[in-house]
C-alpha cells in the first residue's frame, strides 16, 4: 500500500503511482471525501490552481482609482 509522510506545515507528497492512478498532473486540484468517519478518499478535483476561478473567494468589492492610489502611497 503506497503511503506518504505529513511535513511540518501538512504537506503531502502523493506517491508517483497514486498520481498516474488518479491521472494527475501539476497543478491539478484534488478532493478529499469522507467515506467514513476517521476515513477519506482522494478523487482528481474539479479545475486546475493556475486557475482560481471557483476556489478563491469572490469579496464583491469595488474600490476606486483613488483608493487604490491612497493604499500605495
Amino acid at each position: 500500500m503506497p503511503s506518504a509522510v505529513v511535513t511540518f506545515n501538512g504537506r503531502v507528497t502523493l506517491p508517483i503511482n497514486v498520481r498516474k492512478g488518479l491521472g494527475l498532473k501539476t497543478g491539478d486540484n484534488i478532493e478529499f471525501v469522507e467515506i467514513e468517519k476517521g476515513r477519506y478518499a482522494i478523487l482528481p478535483g474539479t479545475g486546475d490552481v493556475s486557475n482560481p476561478e471557483g476556489w478563491m473567494p469572490d469579496l464583491h468589492c469595488e474600490v476606486s482609482e483613488d483608493e487604490t492610489e491612497e493604499v500605495l502611497q
